[in-house]
């Protein structure tokens, strides 16, 4: 009697393994452009002096880009450009962008220090000696568990590699540690962005990995009005809230949970949803894309523009 189970069973087997699906998926590769202004205040650093900064890459905020249905222009939806939404089924609510995928550049990081909760974006700093040198610049305390103020940046280090248990910077991941553009040494050019001085721009690559890539067939032949298209990249830069410097992208109730001693407290990681309900967190002085790429080709490489600031 076992003999047509198995049989039965194993022709079940063939059929699925010989089911193709067809999707096609695959990785998206660009590059950003983000004003070099974007970055340039003038602030108050720690002594209190006035002083203008810029332009400098540890002013970059995270930046999100999303696949959208489409973009519409700025005064539809939004009073800057804004993904094509679903309904609105609450009052108040913004509807659904409904993204179909995509990623960050710079992760908002546990930066080991609570004065430093929702500060901190990855790919800003070559070292640590910079990442406390941009807050002092800038005004911000930077303080121990203590409540003293953190003069040495090896401290923060060193409280890192305590908390997280580790020994290399790279486990980390608050610093830059590879040599990404390949000249031999580690440096501003291996920063999730690089200042292109003749642009007067921050550039940066992107990837958006293993995504399911399809479109309408008649896109190749679409023209303007019709209902044929592809999706669209799009994205935004949450720039640092003037004095605080925090994001309004970090949920402070969440992240890593640090109880010790005299310290308790949350270090803060991005919202679940900045890519679904943007406009949730969009606020005056960020940077958006004013149109977004329609990706029709497979082996398209697009170059997103922020050059929409948010007024």
């Amino acid at each position: 009697m076992r003999t047509p189970f198995l049989m039965i069973a194993g022709g079940l087997s063939l059929q699925a393994c010989g089911y193709e699906e067809q999707l096609l998926i695959t990785n998206l590769h660009g590059n950003v452009h983000i004003p070099a202004e974007s970055t340039v205040r003038d602030v108050v650093d720690i002594d209190g002096n006035l002083q203008s900064v810029g332009p400098d890459v540890r002013g970059l905020g995270p930046v999100y880009l999303g696949l959208y249905s489409s973009i519409s222009p700025a005064g539809t939806v939004e009073r800057y450009p804004y993904p094509e939404i679903g309904p609105q089924f609450k009052e108040g609510v913004a509807g659904d962008a409904y993204p179909y995928g995509g990623t960050t550049m710079g992760d908002l990081r546990f930066a080991c220090l609570q004065s430093l909760s929702c500060l901190v974006v990855s790919g800003r700093y070559v070292d640590y000696d910079a990442m406390l040198d941009w807050f002092q610049t800038v005004g911000v305390d930077v303080l121990d568990s203590n409540e003293d103020p953190v003069g040495n940046a090896e401290f923060i280090r060193q409280t890192c590699f305590d908390i997280f248990n580790v020994n290399t910077d790279r486990e980390v991941r608050l610093i830059a540690t590879d040599d990404k553009n390949g000249d031999g040494k580690v440096d501003e050019g291996d920063l999730d962005f690089v200042y292109d001085e003749q642009a007067n721009e921050f550039v940066g690559p992107f990837e958006i990995r293993q995504q399911e890539h399809f479109y309408d067939q008649r896109a190749e032949n679409c023209t303007p009005g019709t209902d044929c298209a592809a999706m669209s990249v799009w994205g935004w830069m949450d720039t640092p809230a003037v004095g605080s410097y925090r994001y309004k992208t970090c949920d402070t109730t969440e992240g890593f949970q640090f109880p010790r001693y005299n310290e308790n407290f949350v270090g803060g990681r991005v919202f679940l949803d900045v890519l679904n309900f943007p406009t949730n967190y969009i606020e005056t002085g960020d940077y958006a894309a004013t149109d977004g790429f329609e990706w029709k080709n497979v082996y398209d490489e697009p170059e997103i523009y922020l050059d929409f600031v948010v007024q």
